[in-house]
């Protein structure tokens, strides 16, 4: 369990939108102003909200492919009409840049995505970013991207902390305390954009909750004022399981591996023609173990696993999915090359 602080905890609201030393808080973390800040109830409802302000229900947006399933949920709530453009493994999941040209060519009025990429864990290189925001602007289409796991690759690769909010006024980006810093249950996270753009994200706030429950504001500003030892405490876990995720990926011939570039979890590409729930399912089933299919994100014959366990934990769990792996190979009459 982690010690936030003693003593009480606030439950009076304060501040209209965004307890003051909260907004404080987020804007100093990467040098903007409080007005391009708007606090929210975790990440997801960072996009939900950013999407319906950018998009208008009828009207296309383009989502990467592979994506984390609720960002293609709340497009499809909105009523939005949803295009894909590649993130594709062969070339390091980075984005398919002509693609995206062509769908806001085609009308549409944001593009999504995120970064760390989930599923696969890997960083979009700046210049792609910085090409996508540009191609946005050109159109005057907003660029939102969902950086909840951005920071694992400051605490783990040495990235300086930054954000893609920095790329141009029609960025918005989306985060939370909750995946780098284990805070999922205080529901604080934020939207960063153009003050133009907050103003309406403020409106449909409104909507959904009025005001951030105070107990979470209060929490996550003593989070904040923390970061660095909450970071090594991910770190720590980073370092005791990377290792032993790596010499797994190393000992398997029959699984694809697109390697790591910080995030508390990993993406693999199963052997062919194993299909990816029946895996699991019998992963669940047979070994007591869990991981996310690939379905979740739309992708056929992958499986991703998340190593923010116990060491031992760890240890286990992948000798399980090695031995699940072992048997399908086995009737398949395909040995492990």
């Amino acid at each position: 369990m982690l010690r936030l602080c003693s003593g009480r905890v606030e439950i009076l609201v304060h501040g209209a939108y965004g307890h003051p030393q909260l907004l404080d808080r987020i804007a100093s973390l990467y040098d903007v102003d409080v007005g391009n800040v708007l606090p929210v109830p975790g990440t997801s409802m960072g996009n939900f909200i950013s999407l319906a302000c950018a998009v208008g229900r009828g009207e296309r947006v383009a989502i990467e492919f592979p994506a984390y399933e609720p960002l293609i949920r709340s497009a499809e709530f909105l009523g939005l009409e949803i295009v894909r453009f590649d993130r594709d493994p062969r070339y390091g999941y980075v984005p398919n840049g002509e693609q995206v040209a062509d769908a806001l060519r085609g009308g549409a009025r944001a593009v999504v995505l995120s970064d760390l990429h989930n599923p696969s864990g890997l960083m979009c290189p700046e210049a792609a970013l910085s090409h996508l925001a540009q191609l946005c602007a050109e159109h005057g289409a907003w660029l939102i991207v969902d950086e909840v796991y951005r920071d694992f690759a400051h605490l783990h690769k040495g990235v300086p902390r930054s954000t893609a909010f920095r790329l141009g006024a029609r960025v918005v980006v989306t985060n939370s305390l909750t995946k780098v810093y284990g805070f999922g249950g205080v529901r604080a996270g934020w939207i960063l954009a153009a003050a133009d753009f907050i103003e309406r994200a403020r409106g449909c706030s409104d909507l959904l909750y009025v005001d951030m429950p105070a107990p979470s504001a209060d929490l996550a500003i003593h989070v904040l004022d923390e970061l660095e030892r909450f970071g090594e405490r991910t770190r720590g876990i980073y370092e005791a399981g990377y290792p032993i995720l790596a010499e797994w990926a190393a000992s398997r011939g029959d699984v694809g591996w697109y390697g790591n570039d910080g995030a508390l979890f990993s993406y693999f590409r199963l052997p062919e023609g194993v299909e990816a729930d029946a895996f699991c399912e019998r992963l669940r089933r047979d070994y007591d173990t869990q991981v996310v299919s690939g379905t979740f994100f739309g992708q056929m014959g992958h499986f991703r696993i998340g190593f923010g366990v116990p060491a031992e934990d760890l240890a286990e769990g992948l000798r399980r999915v090695g031995l699940a792996l072992d048997d399908v190979c086995a009737e398949r009459g395909a040995g492990r090359s």
